[in-house]
C-alpha cells in the first residue's frame, strides 16, 4: 500500500525539494504552506506521516502539532527546524512528536525516519483492526438466535462439519453465509488449518487464475515475483468461495479439476502442487436460473451441491430480532466506544414490521447508525431512528417530529467524499445542537451525550465551534 506524506513548511523551495524526494520513492505527497492549511487538509484527507516545520507565520509548528493530535492522536509527526534549541526539541517530543530533525535536513535520515513512522502507523492500525475484529468475534462467527429456522441451520452445520464433502450455502445477501462457513470450519477436523475466503465478484476476470492458482515470475507481464494462489494458501484447510456464479466457465472447469485431482498448477509452471482443500461455496443467486442462463457449468454445480444449506432471511425469523439487536448493540459499543444503545420493547415491535431486505447485514448497519447518533441512550417510539433510512435523510412523515436533534442536524452530510468527512460533519452538527440545547453549559452537555468534559473541550476546539449571540454557534 502506498503511503501518503504531508509536508508542512512556509518555504516553497523546501516543500518542492522534499516533495520531489518522496515522490521519487513512490510516496504520495500532500503539501501545505502553513499550519492552518495543514489542519484544513487533514480534515479532508488522511495521511500516514507529517513533516512539520516549527517556525512558520500564523500558528507555529508546536501549536499545529497539538491540533493535529486533536484530529488524530496517533498520527506520527516529524518536526523540522533550522533555528531550534534543545528546549524546543524536548518540548516537541513531550507534545508527542515522532522525532525531530535540524535543517538543512539529511535526506537519508529523513527518509529512514519517515519509513519508520509509516511502519509504526501501519502496525498500530493493524493492531486496532485485530482488536476490533476480536471484540465482534461472537456475533461475526456465530449465528445468533433460537428460532426454528436458525436452529435447523445450526444443527445441519454440526452434521455437515464432520464430512469433507463440498458444501453449498445459499441465501439472500446479508443472511450470514460467511458466518455459516466459518462455523463449518470451526466444527470440522480441519479447524487448525487455514480458512481462506475469496469473493469471486471482487476479482477481475483477467486476474482470476493468478489469484486462485498462483503464478511464477515472468508468467505474464507484471509478474515480477512468484505468488502462491488461494488454493495453495488453503492447503489442508477450507477455501470459502463466495459469489461462485461470478467465476467464468473456464475458471469453474479449473476449480473442478483441483477438487477432483487434488493438485493445482501455477501459471507458468506445469508441475502439479498437492492441494487438499475442502471447498465451501456460496451464492445469493437462484442457481437453477444460473444454469438456464449458462452462468454456471452443470458438472461444477453438481460437484459442489453434495450438501446445501439455505440461510433463512431475517423476516422469516423475526423472533430472533430482540436477541440480535442486543448482541449487535453490545458489539457496536465495543467497536466504537461508549455504552450500548438500549431499545424499548415497543421499538423492537415496530422494527419487526420492517422488511429487512438486507437481512442481518442491514440490521448491523442500522444498529451502528443508532450507536453513532444515540450512544448509550434509551430508544423509544418517540425518538427512534427509522430503519431503511440513512442518517442523512429527514425523518419520514409517520415519525414524530422530534425524532432526534442529531437527525435534524445532519442533512448536509450528503456531499462528503468519505466516511471520515461524513462522520466529522455529523459530529460537528451533533455537538453544536446539544451545546445550543444546554446554552453551552459544558458539564450538562457532556453528561447528556456521555462524554468526558475534557474530551468535549478538545472536540469544540478541534472543530472551531464558538457560541454566537443568542446562544447559537
Amino acid at each position: 500500500m502506498t503511503a501518503r506524506i504531508m509536508i508542512v513548511d512556509d518555504e516553497q523551495p523546501i516543500r518542492d525539494s522534499l516533495q520531489g524526494l518522496f515522490e521519487d520513492e513512490e510516496y504520495l505527497v500532500v503539501c501545505a504552506a502553513s499550519g492552518e492549511e495543514a489542519i484544513a487538509r487533514l480534515r479532508k484527507q488522511a495521511v500516514d506521516c507529517v513533516l512539520l516545520d516549527i517556525w512558520m507565520p500564523g500558528i507555529d509548528g508546536l501549536e499545529t502539532l497539538n491540533r493535529i493530535h486533536l484530529l488524530d492522536a496517533n498520527l506520527p509527526v516529524i518536526m523540522m527546524s533550522g533555528h531550534a534549541t534543545i528546549d524546543t526539541a524536548v518540548r516537541a517530543t513531550r507534545q508527542g512528536a515522532f522525532d525531530f530533525v535540524e535543517k538543512p535536513v539529511s535526506f537519508d535520515r529523513l527518509m529512514i525516519l519517515a519509513r519508520n513512522a509509516v511502519q509504526k502507523r501501519r502496525l498500530e492500525q493493524e493492531n486496532r483492526e485485530l482488536k476490533r475484529q476480536d471484540t465482534s468475534l461472537h456475533s461475526q462467527q456465530e449465528l445468533i438466535g433460537d428460532s426454528a429456522a436458525i436452529s435447523e441451520v445450526k444443527t445441519l452445520i454440526k452434521r455437515v462439519a464432520l464430512s469433507d464433502a463440498p458444501v453449498l450455502i445459499l441465501g439472500e445477501h446479508g443472511t450470514g453465509k460467511d458466518v455459516a462457513a466459518r462455523m463449518l470450519h470451526a466444527a470440522s477436523k480441519r479447524n487448525d488449518a487455514p480458512f481462506v475466503e475469496v469473493n469471486a465478484a471482487s476479482i477481475p476476470a483477467a486476474r482470476m487464475d493468478s489469484e486462485l492458482f498462483g503464478h511464477e515470475k515472468g508468467a505474464f507481464a507484471g509478474a515480477l515475483h512468484p505468488q502462491r494462489g488461494l488454493f495453495e494458501a488453503a492447503h489442508q484447510g477450507v477455501l470459502f468461495l463466495d459469489e461462485m456464479t461470478e467465476l467464468s466457465m473456464a475458471a469453474q472447469a479449473k476449480v473442478l479439476r483441483v477438487l477432483q485431482e487434488r493438485v493445482v498448477q501455477r501459471l507458468g509452471n506445469p508441475a502439479p502442487i498437492p492441494c487438499n482443500v475442502r471447498l465451501i461455496a456460496a451464492s445469493a443467486r437462484d442457481l437453477d436460473q444460473a444454469l438456464r442462463e449458462e452462468k454456471i457449468r452443470e458438472d461444477f454445480y453438481y460437484r459442489l451441491n453434495v450438501v446445501s444449506i439455505r440461510m433463512p432471511s431475517l423476516r422469516n425469523r423475526l423472533e430472533d430480532l430482540a436477541q440480535l439487536i442486543g448482541s449487535l448493540a453490545e458489539e457496536q459499543a465495543s467497536n466504537l466506544g461508549g455504552d450500548a444503545v438500549r431499545f424499548d420493547e415497543d421499538v423492537i415491535t415496530r422494527l419487526k414490521s420492517h422488511a429487512w431486505p438486507g437481512n442481518v447485514r442491514e440490521l448491523r448497519n442500522y444498529i451502528e447508525r443508532c450507536h453513532i447518533l444515540m450512544p448509550g441512550e434509551q430508544m423509544t417510539t418517540s425518538n427512534m431512528l427509522p430503519p431503511g433510512q440513512s442518517s442523512t435523510q429527514q425523518p419520514s412523515s409517520r415519525q414524530p417530529a422530534a425524532t432526534t436533534d442529531a437527525n435534524m442536524a445532519a442533512p448536509h452530510m450528503n456531499n462528503t467524499d468519505s466516511f471520515h468527512d461524513a462522520r466529522e460533519t455529523f459530529e460537528r452538527s451533533f455537538l453544536r445542537q446539544h451545546l445550543d440545547n444546554h446554552e453551552w453549559n459544558i458539564s450538562r452537555t457532556a453528561a447528556e451525550i456521555g462524554m468526558e468534559r475534557s474530551q468535549l473541550h478538545r472536540k469544540i476546539k478541534s472543530f472551531g465551534l464558538v457560541q454566537q449571540s443568542g446562544g447559537k454557534s
